[in-house]
This record gives structure tokens, sequence and C-alpha cells, in this order.
């Protein structure tokens, strides 16, 4: 695989390898694709059987993943970082199942020498921690994307599910933070996670930031966590009583945390028993629209952050739903959800 030349596509037949002694497989030649024969991705598992510590690496441009499942590392199944000469863009993750990471499911940051992740997509992909995966991470160090100081990442049609701990509060569903920008989150249905979309984390920058030529938010940096970007359509259910039942339950289901221009619209949070918000906004350099969602519970502000809150329907019941005991959040007739929205 790391010797594939430009342009290759490797393909896997049915099994499951066992890549547990692998090292890192790494793709870093641009232009690679590394998917199943089958078009399946259930029947084509590379399994890390937690003695590896990311399965897949990706390290150059234009790399696609496809319709595969990779599980059980110590860390992560897939790494995306910057090259060590350029930055590595427009990495493809299709398809994919994600299952059970000894961290987070799909990491992404910089480079050691300097260079980012932009540009990529993840996309109508399965992520999941299960049980017999959640007692195999440490302190509570798990999420399912996780990304730093990445530019322009799309995070659509995905499902996500399971990510939370007994003990501590496990990272978001999706989260970008420390200097992204520009993230698409949309379309992705999260379920039983301790936290479902977040943009940014903490009132500072953790000590990395990301300086854009344009100053897309004039005035804020360096503690400026998230730049711009959209969260919409998403789905975000809590049901499960054990997630309830841990030490930190169901905290939110969108987060904002020194995010500055940034839109949540048309997003759709339901959690069967009183989480600590269904969404926030926070820290005094968020500057959000928060339009049109449909929670069950508060939409909050806190610590100074600034938002425009405008045709959104908060603390409603579950009667708007199909069956949300169920997670069949769809609209049944005569909502009064149901063209509530503003323009």
């Amino acid at each position: 695989i790391a010797g594939a030349p430009s342009g290759r596509t490797l393909v896997l037949r049915d099994g499951t390898y066992d890549v547990s002694s692998a090292g890192y497989i790494v793709l870093e030649t641009p232009g690679v694709t590394l998917r199943s024969q089958s078009g399946d991705p259930s029947t084509v598992v590379l399994d890390g059987g937690y003695g590896i510590g990311s399965v897949l690496e990706v390290r150059a441009s234009n790399v696609t993943i496809a319709e595969i499942t990779i599980q059980r590392p110590m860390w992560h199944p897939i790494h995306v970082t910057g090259g060590s000469s350029a930055n590595t863009e427009g990495t493809m993750i299709y398809r994919v199942r994600v299952i059970d990471p000894g961290q987070q499911g799909i990491k992404i940051n910089a480079s050691g020498e300097g260079f980012y992740a932009d540009g990529g997509t993840v996309a109508c992909s399965h992520i999941e921690l299960t049980d017999a995966g959640r007692s195999q991470v440490s302190d509570c160090y798990t999420g399912g994307i996780d990304a730093h100081l990445a530019w322009g990442w799309e995070i659509r049609d995905n499902h996500i599910e399971g990510f939370w701990c007994e003990q501590g509060l496990s990272e978001h569903a999706v989260h970008f933070w420390n200097g992204a920008r520009d993230t698409l989150v949309e379309r992705n249905v999260i379920v039983d996670c301790a936290r479902g979309v977040g943009f940014g984390l903490g009132d500072s920058g953790n000590g990395t930031t990301r300086a854009y030529d344009d100053d897309p938010c004039p005035g804020v940096e360096p503690k400026a966590q998230h730049f711009g970007g959209i969260i919409r359509n998403n789905t975000v259910w809590a049901a499960r009583p054990e997630l309830f039942g841990s030490q930190s339950g169901f905290d939110s289901g969108v987060a904002l945390e020194q995010a500055c221009e940034t839109q949540v619209v048309h997003n759709t949070v339901v959690s069967l028993q009183p989480p600590f918000v269904s969404m926030e906004y926070r820290f005094p350099n968020t500057q959000a629209t928060i339009a049109n969602n449909l929670v069950t519970h508060s939409i909050t502000q806190r610590d100074g952050g600034q938002a425009t809150l405008m045709g959104n329907l908060s603390d409603q019941g579950t009667e708007h739903f199909v069956d949300a005991a169920g997670g069949d959040l769809h609209l049944v007739d005569g909502s009064a959800a149901i063209d509530a929205g503003v323009g």
C-alpha cells in the first residue's frame, strides 16, 4: 500500500485482515484509492486488535478510503495529517465503518512539519463505539471525528453512535477546534453520544492557533477556536438509560465555544431525559446564528456567548415525532414544527 503509485486503486477481497502487528499502514502517495472489491463495507475488515496505534494514516492529497471496516486500534482507525512538505488536501472517506477506536475514530491534524489537512470529506459512514470497545478506552479520551487546525472539511450523511463513558466526559461525535475553519456538518444522525457536534472547546486557544491571511473574524484571535462553519439538518438523539446513568450523562447536542460567524440551523435534538443543554453558545468570541432548530430542552447562552436566535422551538415535548422513544424523529402530521421556521 505504501508503495502504490499515484492514481492506483487498491482493491481488497472479502475477509478479516489481522493488522495488529503490521505497523501503521501509510498512504503517502497522492491520488491512491483503497476500497473493497465487493462494495460492501462489512465484508472487508482491517482489525487492529488493539495492537497497533492507528490502522490507516493519510499523509498525501486526494486519497480515497471507501467501503471497508476499520476497527480496534489503540488510537485511531483513520488518522489524516498534513504531509512532510505540503498540506494534505482532498481526502475522501466514503461508506467506511469505523468501529471501536481506542481514542478518536477519525483524527485530523497538522503534521509535525507544520502542514495542514484541509478540504476533506467524511460521508455516508458508520462510526461507533460499542459496549465492548468502551471497556478499552482509557480516561474517557474518545470521540467520533476530532479535527484540529483543519479548513474546509465536509462531514455529511454519517451515523455516529455510542461515544460516552461510564466515568468522565467523552469528546463529541463531531468536533472541530483549535483554529479549524469553514466546516460543514450536515445530515448526520448522532445516537447516544455524550456530546453531539462541537465547534471549539474552552475559553482559550489551548496554545494551538492557525493564522488565516484574510482574517475571517477580525479581533477575536488568538482565542478563536473555530472560524465560520455551518451545522445544519443534523439529528441528535439520546435515549439509552446507560448513557443517562453515566457520570456525565448527555451533555449537549450542539456546543459552540469561541466559535465565530457560525450558523446552526434546522437541527433536531431529542433527549428522553434532561441533558445539561440541548444547545449552547459560550464565551465572548462566539458569534453565531442559531435558527429554526427543534429541541426538547434548552438553547443556552453561557459565559458571554453571542448569537442571533430566530425560529427555534426549544423545550418541546416528544409529541412532534412519530416515535421519539424508538428513534423515529420524522414529524407527525399536524406538528406545530412544520413550516415554523423563519427565512
